[in-house]
């Protein structure tokens, strides 16, 4: 499944362009068809969708990022399964630069700034532990998540 969602819909969200391909799925820029929101939508890879315990996993992860409610983290609007089988994660879109392409531009990312999203890490996680939530690597270890 690669850019052939563009064009489709996902509950309410018209899908505009693939954004983000990685090893367990592929991320899309949506909108809201009514209220013009944009989002980000996560679609599983068909081999990974297929299989019940990765898919609840796919979910788990969605319904911890809203339990725990911190900024640091992505707000989730919605979860299900398309026709095709394939879970997907409708969330909060957010325009930017990936922490890699942070790190990757030229002259690198000053000590103030890697410090300052140190801290921006350090506190979501500190907020996620607190809920008792502990992250691992839970898909396939030998490919990159989304």
């Amino acid at each position: 499944m690669s850019g052939e969602l563009v064009g489709s819909k996902i509950q309410s969200y018209r899908i505009i362009r693939q954004i983000g391909r990685g090893g367990m799925g592929n991320v899309y820029e949506a909108r809201h068809e009514q209220i013009e929101r944009r989002a980000a939508i996560k679609v599983l890879h068909p081999e990974y969708a297929r299989d019940a315990e990765m898919a609840q996993r796919f979910f788990n992860e969605a319904r911890a990022a809203n339990v725990v409610g911190h900024p640091g983290l992505v707000s989730i609007y919605e979860l299900g399964t398309l026709e095709t089988g394939a879970a997907y994660i409708i969330m909060e879109y957010l325009e930017g630069d990936s922490l890699r392409q942070r790190i990757r531009r030229p002259g690198g990312c000053p000590e103030e700034e890697a410090l300052r999203i140190a801290r921006q890490i350090a506190g979501a996680l500190q907020a996620v532990h607190a809920k008792g939530i502990i992250h691992r690597e839970q898909y396939a270890p030998s490919r990159n998540a989304v």
